[in-house]
């Protein structure tokens, strides 16, 4: 049984490559998965150190090819989780992904200096 079935909701963490690269979130629905490579429609979210405030999805929905060997985190979120109304929250000392109801905390992924 594969570990990840069309349908699922997940979210991406990249991995950052430089120590001041911006953190990278996707969140989005698979709609194929093969051989450790899924294909996945949602919605792109980056957190730059700078901004400190509340945080909103960037651009429109996309599509993205994920590789499960790329050595990116991958949650998977409820089956019934609504995509589009998440958002991610940001404070000085925290960052969540939420829609009101479901929150998942994400302070890990934040900058420190």
């Amino acid at each position: 049984m594969p570990t990840i079935r069309e349908g699922d909701r997940l979210m991406v963490i990249d991995r950052r490559l430089f120590r001041d690269d911006n953190t990278r979130i996707f969140v989005g629905v698979v709609e194929e998965f093969d051989d450790g490579v899924f294909r996945a429609r949602g919605f792109s979210y980056h957190v730059s150190p700078y901004e400190v405030g509340g945080m909103e999805r960037r651009g429109d929905e996309r599509v993205r090819v994920i590789s499960m060997d790329a050595g990116d985190i991958v949650y998977l979120l409820p089956r019934e989780q609504d995509i589009t109304r998440l958002q991610l929250k940001r404070s000085p000392k925290s960052m969540s992904l939420t829609d009101g109801t479901f929150s998942m905390d994400l302070s890990d992924f934040l900058l420190r200096a």
